[in-house]
């Protein structure tokens, strides 16, 4: 079906909410009788706007009876774009009308008009582009900025160093000279602080020359918003106070190269470190700090699953569990378990009856038995004969522990042994009974794999 298309387009989202811009193209073209307008909200030097392709598209299909704008400036702002475009209208018998100059684009004379109008846009669009360059050269020149990197401020365009936040970049920088990961110390400074500054903004921050104390412009973003023509970075030295000087940024990214690097100091041994499994997706957990700022000195220890940390797309457990409740159902198993074996092993000379085992072993001896001499079958009677053998000695030789481990499960099934030891000691203990320990979503103890 043959339509008549109207073409609205700015250069900004700001002129076409703040000024109201497009909704007035929109509307006088809909007046002048556009059927169908499309829509671009992007610069008329582009020739990559999705809705003028769509249009010459259109016209080429020979759907369109008419094409309406209110400006020539709104079809292009490239003359060699406008001049294209007409052409192409003119080989396809479809008019242009321009509400703000109407002229026939058809004859000789509105051709002309056209073209002038058309050098007026560009030569308009060229200026203001050379004024924009003028403003951010002197910008530049006059070492402003208009984004202060982390740790500064900006005052009247120049850097400052944020003196609230500059024991904090010292402490990042220390941490990541004394070779502890991006990681590690993003999740430090969460623990500690509260702070939220992913490995990946740690990195960055590393390369920014601003924290040294030298004034960057066209980072590496300058290749992905300016990739046929990008611009070399310019770098001016010793425009501000530094954070961090030259050979500590220098040793940082070499232990980055290097690898292996260590986790924090502070993440030191403590009760199940290592130990927890996810009971959901069968990852590590590591452990999280949440201090109480009103109150010094207090502290929640908590434990989540790592692979949910990471994406939550991994791990559906978010769960973040109690470290001491996870700590107490450990304990509280440990004790039973030391009660359960002090009673297996207490009455060493019982066993009287035989073992559901041993009677079946028995029964298929004695089934292979009236199956006759057969080779296969005398080795098959023969291993079941050494299974009954090694069931028997179980039975008459139960498992016997000595003078100190009796001690030790005796210790072990008080409660307050348990409550005696420090954090230290607790984790050494555990770390000799217990392999691993599954928690589930709900904060219980599912599964745990013992070492006695």
């Amino acid at each position: 079906m043959v339509k008549v298309y109207g073409y609205a387009r700015v250069s900004t989202s700001e002129q076409a909410i703040e000024y109201d811009a497009l909704n007035q193209q929109v509307k006088r073209l809909r007046d002048a009788g556009a059927e169908e307008v499309l829509i671009d909200i992007e610069s008329g030097r582009s020739d990559a706007r999705r809705q003028f392709n769509e249009l010459v598209r259109l016209v080429k299909r020979g759907t369109v009876r008419e094409v309406i704008i209110t400006r020539i400036d709104r079809l292009a702002r490239s003359l060699i774009t406008i001049a294209r475009t007409i052409e192409l209208m003119n080989e396809h018998n479809v008019k242009l009308r321009v509400l703000d100059a109407p002229v026939d684009a058809s004859s000789s004379f509105g051709w002309y008009s056209i073209q002038q109008m058309g050098a007026l846009a560009e030569f308009e669009s060229r200026l203001l582009s050379e004024r924009t360059r003028h403003g951010m050269n002197y910008f530049r020149e006059q070492r402003n900025l208009q984004k202060a990197p982390f740790g500064y401020l900006l005052v009247d365009g120049k850097l400052v160093v944020d003196d609230s936040k500059r024991q904090f970049c010292r402490e990042t920088i220390k941490l990541l000279l004394d070779g502890c990961s991006y990681n590690h110390v993003s999740e430090y400074l969460l623990s500690k602080y509260g702070v939220k500054f992913s490995s990946s903004g740690i990195r960055h921050w590393i390369d920014n020359p601003g924290i040294v104390g030298h004034t960057r412009y066209f980072t590496d973003m300058e290749h992905r918003r300016n990739p046929k023509n990008p611009r070399a970075p310019i770098i001016y030295r010793d425009t501000h106070e530094a954070i961090a000087t030259e050979s500590e940024i220098a040793e940082i990214k070499r232990l980055a190269k290097q690898g292996g690097r260590k986790r924090h100091p502070r993440d030191k041994a403590y009760p199940l470190k290592s130990q927890l499994r996810c009971a959901e997706c069968g990852g590590g957990m590591h452990r999280t700090i949440y201090k109480f700022k009103r109150e010094e000195g207090r502290e929640t220890h908590y434990t989540r699953c790592n692979k949910h940390f990471r994406n939550k797309l991994e791990c559906l457990n978010g769960t973040n569990h109690r470290l001491e409740s996870i700590k107490k159902q450990v304990i509280d198993a440990l004790i039973a378990r030391a009660g359960q074996l002090l009673v297996e092993t207490s009455h060493i000379e019982e066993e009287k009856s035989e073992s559901d085992m041993l009677i079946e072993l028995r029964n298929q001896l004695s089934g292979l038995e009236g199956l006759g001499n057969n080779p296969a079958i005398l080795a098959a009677i023969q291993d079941v004969k050494n299974q009954i053998l090694a069931e028997e000695n179980r039975q008459k030789y139960p498992p016997r522990i000595d003078g100190d481990s009796h001690k030790l499960l005796n210790s072990y099934r008080q409660a307050t042994f348990w409550g005696s030891l420090s954090d230290d000691e607790l984790a050494s203990v555990l770390k000799s009974l217990v392999s691993n320990v599954s928690v589930d979503s709900n904060s219980s103890i599912t599964a745990i794999d013992w070492l006695f």
